[in-house]
């Protein structure tokens, strides 16, 4: 019995070892496989600010009636 379990226990050992082995060559390999340099760019950085406009026309009393019965009549169907 204590020959299994030891046994056990070693394969347990060997695969736990195994998958660290596998984790820090994958991370090795993709550690070396981004650059991440800023290649010796200076970056300034920049806000841009949006400000809603609002155009008034002046409209005469004469498009002032079409209009209303226009938007009647789009209202209305």
């Amino acid at each position: 019995m204590t020959r299994l379990s030891s046994a056990f226990l070693m394969r347990r050992a060997y695969e736990h070892l195994t998958a660290s082995a596998a984790a820090i060559a994958l991370t090795a390999l993709f550690l070396m496989s981004v650059n991440a340099s800023a290649g010796g760019r200076t970056l300034t950085p920049s806000v841009s600010i949006l400000v809603p406009t609002v155009e008034i026309e002046i409209i005469d009393e004469n498009t002032t009636s079409h209009v209303m019965a226009a938007a009647s009549d789009r209202v209305n169907g």
